[in-house]
């Protein structure tokens, strides 16, 4: 599988935060790598990787990107809101 880098998601806290003060009360913006039913294997900016449920938004597509809590996707978002621009 290739995955497209471009464009980053930038300027966000990645999945791999530990109480960071941002994430507390905001969303992830992850990538969508693959799905499975309910969940789907997601990428952050900084390459790292988790199984999301994705039930609150389904369909979900390979290569969409989704604002994550906790583990659960709880929206979507633009190209250009991921990359931090307006949109």
């Amino acid at each position: 599988m290739t995955i497209n880098r471009e464009p980053t998601l930038s300027s966000y806290c990645t999945l791999d935060h530990d109480g960071c003060i941002t994430c507390s009360d905001a969303g992830i913006p992850v990538r969508v790598l693959a799905t499975a039913g309910d969940d789907a294997l997601c990428e952050d900016a900084a390459g790292n990787r988790a199984e999301i449920a994705v039930e609150l938004v389904s369909p979900v597509r390979t290569g969409e990107v989704l604002l994550t809590h906790g583990g659960v996707a709880i929206g979507r978002i633009t190209e250009r809101e991921a990359d931090g621009r307006n949109a």
